[in-house]
């Protein structure tokens, strides 16, 4: 095995259980028995646990970064379908982390976790940002509705929805409740009826909002 695929074992072992325990109560002594090696060996390889997060964090960056290009750059695929994919990629790598690691590195590492919160909204807004920019260009998505706060929403879905704590509290895999939410994110919940009655509703009540703020600049200008 070469020194690149050792690397890769250690990184992805110390993923597993940094996810799923936190990093502080993890040793290098537990990572070297999981992975079958001496301690001698593994901190050969990385000098010390904070080098091998650190690592692990490069190492999501980059697959994420690998992933999104090739979506990207795949021209037997629509536009649409590299919407979902791009998405589903970020959420897919993000759900592998679980409370655990996140609280533990807000509390014992807050530069690492600043490094991972940045991380995850330079993708948002690298891989989901520019493609919905572009959707509003193509007219697939409305132009009316806040380009950022639909971010900020499409980032809370991640981080509150699609996470290990959430789902093991659910009958449904992470793919199959990311669908869901994709499929309500563009689709909504309403049928055809209930999507035009809502549009009536909204339409009537901005008339009302239109007519009573007229009534009230026409009082004003009247005293």
């Amino acid at each position: 095995m070469s020194d690149l695929e050792i690397k890769k074992r250690i990184l992805d072992t110390a993923g597993e259980y940094f996810y799923r325990f936190g990093v502080s109560k993890v040793t290098m002594e537990e990572l070297a028995d999981k992975l079958g090696m001496s301690k001698k060996t593994l901190y050969k390889y990385f000098e010390s646990k904070d080098h091998l997060l650190r690592a692990l964090i490069d190492s999501i960056k980059q697959d994420l970064e690998q992933r999104s290009q090739k979506i990207l750059a795949d021209d037997s695929i629509d536009f649409i379908e590299k919407l979902k994919q791009t998405m589903s990629c970020v959420a897919m790598q993000y759900s592998k982390i679980g409370k655990p690691l996140l609280e533990d590195l807000q509390r014992n590492a807050p530069e690492i976790w600043k490094q991972i919160e940045e991380l995850r909204r330079e993708r948002i807004a690298n891989g989901f940002g520019k493609m919905l920019s572009e959707g509003r260009r193509r007219g697939i998505f409305r132009n009316d509705i806040d380009e950022q706060l639909v971010l900020m929403i499409y980032s809370n879905i991640i981080q509150n929805i699609i996470n290990p704590d959430v789902l093991v509290q659910v009958p449904f895999s992470a793919s199959q409740v990311f669908d869901a939410v994709i499929k309500i994110y563009y689709e909504g919940i309403m049928t055809e009826e209930g999507r035009a009655q809502f549009l009536k509703r909204d339409t009537s009540k901005k008339e009302r909002f239109t007519d009573t703020t007229a009534a009230f600049t026409e009082k004003q200008q009247s005293v």
